[in-house]
């Protein structure tokens, strides 16, 4: 064998050599490539898993929203039954003739319906409805602290508080309703179209005057008529200047 000869197969030897480990080399690579993704895909799926689980464990601001409002409606319902059903048990003894423990019950009572009351859109309780729990609530814990069944004095003390206080109730109920019809039949003959149009052009558009405005009205209609009547009145007008404006009707209502 001449030299130029050997010369060719070692050079063809080491070209074949040299193209096995170069595909050796490329097989290896891409067999790892195909490993770590067997091993990466799950700890994804088990990440994204685990962020969705506490995604669901975590409370939204919606959910804390109904779970606020739901714990005051049923505290505050829980709150007028035990009052109730310890006037009519008449136990313990201490609540109901203690003055101050009795007093404070009221006040707990009386203000836990005013919560209610004011907060009726977030609730979702009718604030007649509250006002008729209370009411019936405080009236007859009120009735047990007489002990109208022990003396016939007990009794009348109690007959005459009752015709006391219906004599109060009737008389504010038995003017307000005449009050309210007269200006619901002056606002249907539109007996306030002057006054709202002359508001409407003052104000211009704006807002920031109405409150100031209509508790002027409101002052100077109080030196002229009584005061729940100029109250109405003036709730009327704001319906009419501000009808599409719910808050705002809210904020000067409540300061009217």
């Amino acid at each position: 064998m001449t030299s130029s000869a050997l010369h060719a197969e070692i050079g063809a030897a080491v070209k074949s050599c040299s193209r096995d480990a170069a595909a050796e080399g490329g097989q290896q690579p891409s067999e790892a490539r195909q490993v770590d993704a067997k091993d990466v895909q799950p700890a994804v799926s088990r990440k994204s898993t685990l962020s969705s689980d506490l995604m669901r464990m975590t409370p939204s601001k919606p959910q804390v929203a109904f779970a606020a409002r739901r714990a005051l409606k049923v505290s505050g319902v829980i709150f007028m039954v035990i009052v109730v059903l310890i006037a009519l048990i008449g136990a313990p003894r201490e609540a109901i003739d203690g003055v101050t423990t009795k007093a404070n019950l009221m006040t707990a009572l009386f203000l836990i319906g005013l919560v209610l009351v004011v907060l009726e859109d977030h609730v979702g309780v009718n604030k007649s409805a509250v006002m008729l729990m209370v009411s019936a609530s405080m009236w007859t814990f009120l009735a047990v602290g007489f002990h109208p069944r022990e003396s016939h004095e007990n009794h009348e003390a109690l007959k005459e508080e009752l015709e006391h206080g219906l004599k109060d109730v009737g008389a504010i109920i038995l003017f307000l309703l005449p009050a309210m019809g007269v200006v619901e039949s002056i606002d249907h003959f539109d007996g306030f179209d002057v006054v709202t149009r002359l508001i409407l052009q003052v104000t211009g558009g704006r807002t920031e005057p109405l409150m100031p405005i209509l508790c002027l009205i409101t002052f100077f209609l109080s030196a002229i008529i009584d005061n729940l009547t100029a109250t109405i009145v003036s709730l009327k007008l704001l319906r009419h200047v501000a009808g599409g404006d719910r808050h705002l009707r809210h904020a000067i209502g409540g300061l009217v």
